[in-house]
């Protein structure tokens, strides 16, 4: 009887027979051709998009391709005018902030080449490739994981597939971001001894001619649309008003479609229509923030504002008042001071006046683009709301338009057995007026001037004075206004009807705001019949102002 071997009744696969080890694993691995590679290509500058530079480095990556003996190229990653060393903030989903290089191009070679899309990667140069550490570690790591080689078309034909011209590639990587560093310190300081110089440095706002040997020289219908812009927002019209105007008379914005709040915004902060230097780079110590616009100017060792070469627009004076405007409108908006947070823009007549039921937060406006509706909602928890409540908009602002005619009627019918003033009282008025007038302007200039620490007094203190200005200056011109007419007794009435029924969105919200605290918005109703209307209706709770808080 034969004795069976240990091996006689097993079966063995014959894939499994080719199994190997090898003492020269990264030969092997670089000894692998690819049949579906990828080309990344990129080119820090190119004003003009003529994309020359790319595709000059796209002919020498074909050529190495085919030297390699691999396969056609599957995808081509073009980045074109795009930096790889400076870095942006980023705020993740979760809330953190980090500060990455913005390649999406670079980003979707990682993803395709980590999911099997290519199977390797030729790039021009290891400085065209990356110029931060972290980048190039993205990529090693992959290259690591999926043991496809990713080849260099210059540069001795670095392959980082091996250690050895991986651990090289760290190397030169941090001497391009030494070389990177020392280039933008001195293109940063370039930049300041312009700006010190006062010359015309960067793009070129709307108003001035942009391009040419004219450039930084005043156009009279630009700017007579700018000088328009800085008056209406001192009027109380908002940038999203502002906005719809322009785009309603046919104003064509300098790079875009239409005109945005957001570029109003811009705007009425650039200090440079002021004819101020506007410096935010990299020696400045506080940084500049976009919602403060004098925290982009650039002051002298007197402490004076630098002034530029070119033509200014407004007076200093009138770019200094919106800025104190601007500021007073983000505190009335509940912005704590300091706050990045941009000022909120209202594109809805209810916005902020329905308050939520449940935690009294302001509701924000919002149109659904899938329903195409809208409604009123209370913010998510973590901007500060419950988002428990909710309301149509369009039934919640037609039950307001009702509460809003009945009230006023009634208030007018009284306010109707008034007297007008006496010719001895306008004098006075008048006189009131004119004093409270100087006083904010004498109190603009000094905080302009830096002079407010001579008279011992605070930012905090400037605009609770300039607030409290402001409301008495506005009832003094309502008082002088109605004194000198001599309307008859049912003018007022029917004009200030008509304010509500067809004035602009910003004056429907400040007649609300002058007779309203707010809103309450309770919980929906159970209905025992379909009437949306009635329900709405019933869920809002207005407080009224009383006539002396009116008054004040």
């Amino acid at each position: 009887m034969s004795v069976l071997s240990l091996w006689d009744d097993l079966q063995i696969p014959p894939q499994a027979h080719r199994s190997r080890v090898t003492l020269n694993l990264y030969d092997q691995l670089s000894a692998y051709i690819p049949k579906r590679p990828g080309a990344y290509l990129r080119i820090s500058s190119d004003r003009f998009g003529l994309e020359a530079g790319v595709d000059r480095q796209q002919e020498d990556a074909e050529d190495t391709r085919q030297r390699l003996g691999w396969g056609p190229f599957a995808k081509i990653y073009k980045e074109n005018d795009t930096s790889a060393f400076k870095k942006r903030k980023v705020i993740r989903d979760d809330g953190s902030i980090d500060w990455v290089v913005i390649r999406p191009k670079f980003r979707e070679l990682l993803a395709d080449l980590a999911s099997g899309v290519i199977d390797g990667v030729v790039f021009y140069d290891l400085d065209r490739l990356v110029r931060q550490p972290r980048d190039l570690e993205d990529l090693i790591d992959i290259v690591e994981y999926v043991q496809r080689p990713a080849v260099g078309a210059t540069g001795g034909r670095m392959n980082l597939i091996n250690d050895s011209d991986r651990h090289m590639a760290r190397m030169m990587c941090v001497m391009a971001l030494k070389s990177s560093e020392d280039t933008s310190r001195r293109v940063a300081r370039l930049h300041l001894a312009c700006a010190q110089a006062g010359r015309v440095q960067g793009r070129i706002a709307y108003g001035w001619v942009r391009k040419g040997p004219d450039k930084g020289t005043r156009i009279p219908d630009e700017a007579r649309v700018v000088v328009d812009i800085f008056d209406d927002c001192l009027t109380g019209e908002t940038s999203y008003s502002i906005a719809t105007k322009l785009n309603r008379n046919g104003v064509k914005p300098p790079a875009a479609k239409l005109w945005s709040s957001n570029m109003i915004n811009k705007m009425l902060r650039n200090p440079r229509y002021a004819g101020m230097v506007s410096y935010a780079g990299k020696h400045r110590i506080d940084p500049a923030l976009a919602w403060d616009g004098w925290s982009r100017v650039l002051f002298d060792e007197d402490g004076h504002p630098l002034l530029g070469t070119w033509e200014r627009i407004v007076e200093p004076k009138v770019w200094s008042q919106v800025q104190f405007e601007l500021q007073l409108r983000r505190q009335n908006s509940g912005i704590t001071k300091g706050t990045s947070r941009p000022s909120i823009t209202c594109r809805y007549l209810l916005s902020g006046i329905l308050t939520c039921g449940h935690c009294g937060k302001g509701l924000v406006g919002h149109r659904s683009r899938a329903e195409g509706r809208r409604t009123y909602r209370c913010p998510p928890l973590a901007h500060g709301g419950c988002g428990g409540t909710s309301i149509a908009a369009d039934a919640a602002e037609e039950a307001v338009e009702r509460a809003m005619i009945a009230f006023l009627e009634k208030a007018m019918n009284t306010a109707l057995e008034d007297e007008l003033g006496t010719p001895e009282q306008l004098t006075t008025l008048r006189a009131t007026l004119e004093h409270e007038s100087t006083r904010k302007q004498n109190l603009l200039r000094r905080w302009t001037e830096g002079a407010l620490n001579d008279t011992e007094l605070t930012e905090e203190d400037f605009f609770a004075m300039l607030s409290g200005l402001n409301k008495k200056i506005s009832r003094l011109r309502d008082a002088v206004t109605a004194a000198e007419g001599t309307p008859t007794r049912e003018a007022p009435k029917a004009e200030l009807l008509n304010g509500w029924r067809t004035g602009s969105l910003h004056q429907r919200r400040a007649l609300l705001r002058r007779y309203l605290h707010g809103i309450a918005v309770r919980p929906p109703i159970k209905a025992k019949a379909f009437n949306r209307s009635h329900l709405v209706q019933e869920r809002l709770r207005p407080h009224w102002k009383s006539s002396e808080e009116i008054a004040a």
